[in-house]
């Protein structure tokens, strides 16, 4: 009778295993082993999430029609082509009754960076094109501007995008038609010591693109076509979405006033 009693009773152990077995996957998974992500810029969302970013743009720019802003937000998804991109997404919109102002967002911004990079693609084209009487200069990228003109920032944003990337600044700069400018001349002033470089340097991100990488520590003077734009930049601490400290990117964008 007490060997029936006792087979009925609740076997303690296996539970008591069952709850310290969780109990110390939680310690190997959140503890000892947690899962670290050290990037987590637009360029490495899921397919979803990117698309999501993308009609997000997309909206921003019918309501704004700042192209130069929207391309840059759109080098942030590192797609090959993001006019492509911008239209495929746009087909897969037109297909649900739902998303037709979403489809129109995406297809008009698409459309127009087209047009954009085209003429982008025109002037770097025409910058690049040496002059036969000058065969012995010195390759550049792209020909140097002439200095003067006043340059207006028109937008001034903090990337945390990985905590590898170093302190960088991010220029885009465009001429009074909203134009990628090439060979515009800039310098980074610290104290005595002075950096020169040119828009256009690194063509895969447009003829309008230039950056620099800042030191911890130090305090520069932006200079545009020979004039003091912005004072007071330094490298600036950030902390990513998984939670990581960084570097972040100053991405500045200006626009040249109309003279």
């Amino acid at each position: 009778m007490m060997a029936k009693e006792s087979s009925k009773r609740p076997r303690l152990y296996l539970l008591t295993g069952l709850v310290l077995g969780l109990l110390f996957g939680c310690i190997l998974s959140f503890v000892a082993f947690p899962l670290q992500v050290s990037s987590v810029g637009p360029s490495h969302l899921a397919d979803e999430h990117q698309a999501q970013y993308r009609l997000m743009i997309a909206l921003a720019y019918a309501s704004s029609g700042d192209i130069s802003r929207a391309q840059a937000r759109l080098a942030q998804l590192g797609d090959p082509d993001p006019a492509r991109a911008l239209s495929a997404q746009a087909q897969l919109a037109l297909g649900n009754s739902a998303t037709q102002r979403e489809a129109r967002a995406l297809a008009s911004l698409a459309r127009d960076l087209e047009t954009f990079q085209a003429s982008a693609l025109s002037t770097s084209i025409a910058v690049n094109t040496p002059n036969p009487e000058d065969a012995n200069a010195a390759p550049t990228p792209f020909a140097a501007e002439e200095d003067g003109g006043i340059y207006t920032l028109t937008s001034r944003e903090l990337l945390c995008e990985s905590s590898e990337n170093p302190p960088l600044i991010k220029l885009f700069i465009f001429d009074e038609s909203s134009q990628a400018q090439a060979g515009v001349r800039l310098a980074m002033r610290n104290g005595e010591d002075s950096s020169e470089f040119f828009t256009g340097a690194r063509p895969e991100f447009g003829p309008g693109y230039a950056e620099f990488e800042m030191t911890p520590g130090e305090t520069y003077i932006l200079s545009i076509a020979g004039t003091e734009t912005l004072a007071g930049l330094q490298p600036a601490a950030c902390i990513t979405e998984a939670g990581d400290p960084a570097w972040g990117a100053w991405l500045l964008l200006y626009n040249r006033a109309d003279e």
